[in-house]
């Protein structure tokens, strides 16, 4: 039997889930978060780029509530060591794609800028 893998958020997660425009974008990424933790999804890995900083040991997810465009929102998380499971998903960020805008806040919260060469 497998364990179910915690869930928790970075500080700063909160915020970003309570400026989603609808609560019905919150209720989205939410339950994206419990797929992955359930292991029925997994997001494509983030990379290190000039723009957004090195966020390599992230996932991102596509979500909206249009689906006749591409989905405005990503969410960003990552698997992390934990005490009791190994192994827990901590949820990152969550926010536009629009200008990178949900990665560049997430490397900034994860103290790992962007390369300003």
């Amino acid at each position: 039997m497998r364990t179910r893998l915690a869930l928790t958020a970075l500080p700063g997660f909160e915020s970003d889930l309570l400026t989603l425009p609808t609560a019905e974008l919150q209720k989205m990424a939410l339950g994206l978060l419990v797929e992955v933790r359930n292991g029925t999804v997994q997001g494509v890995r983030l990379d290190s780029r000039v723009a957004t900083g090195d966020l390599s040991d992230c996932f991102k997810m596509y979500f909206d509530t249009d689906g006749t465009h591409k989905p405005r929102y990503r969410l960003v998380y990552r698997y992390q060591p934990d005490e009791v499971n190994a192994v827990s998903i901590e949820a990152v960020g969550v926010g536009e794609r629009a200008d990178l805008a949900v990665y560049r806040s997430i490397s900034a919260r994860l103290g790992r800028g962007a390369d300003r060469r």
